[in-house]
């Protein structure tokens, strides 16, 4: 009775383990085509915005109140431009973390940024890929980087935050689809 039950625990923990470091969608390709207006970022050829799952709530953290929206595209260019700025920008969601929603990544046919929500103050639904979002956030250095969520917290591999263009800790999320 016990083995029976120690079993079970065990594929149970193996199966959390596994989906926690599952790695999320492969780095865009510079020899692929521009992706269609419905083809989601990060998702499989055909995946479109139409067959994602609509969420439940669309405001997470603080209100964003930033009026002027940094393109991501001026963002991945120039990070450290706008390095320690609150800047407001918005994406298709590419990739989120699975274990908790405490990181996420955005991407257009430019770059891609990694946000990580600020001190885990709230997550974000861990089915928003293919959300479109706009962020609130502060864009951080290389030096204040060193602690990207998944990194050293616990959340499992953290994304791709490595090839990420450009860091932004989250101070407000919206899902304006």
């Amino acid at each position: 009775m016990h083995t029976s039950r120690l079993f079970v625990s065990l594929a149970g923990l193996t199966l959390l383990v596994a989906a926690c470091n599952k790695s999320e969608a492969p780095p865009a390709q510079a020899d692929q085509p521009a992706a269609l207006p419905t083809q989601v970022p990060g998702q499989p050829q055909g995946a479109v915005a139409e067959s994602i799952k609509p969420l439940a709530q669309k405001k997470f953290g603080q209100p964003v109140t930033e009026t002027k929206t940094t393109a991501l595209t001026d963002l991945t260019k120039e990070p450290a431009k706008f390095a320690e700025q609150t800047v407001r920008t918005e994406g298709v969601v590419s990739a989120v973390c699975k274990s908790m929603g405490c990181w996420m990544e955005i991407a257009d046919t430019t770059g891609k940024a990694h946000i990580k929500m600020a001190g885990h103050s709230f997550f974000v639904p861990r089915d928003s890929s293919g959300h479109r979002a706009v962020i609130q956030g502060k864009v951080l250095t290389p030096e204040a980087d060193k602690g990207v969520c998944g990194a050293d917290d616990g959340c499992g591999q953290g994304g791709s935050a490595k090839m990420a263009q450009v860091n932004i800790e989250a101070t407000g999320i919206e899902f304006i689809d």
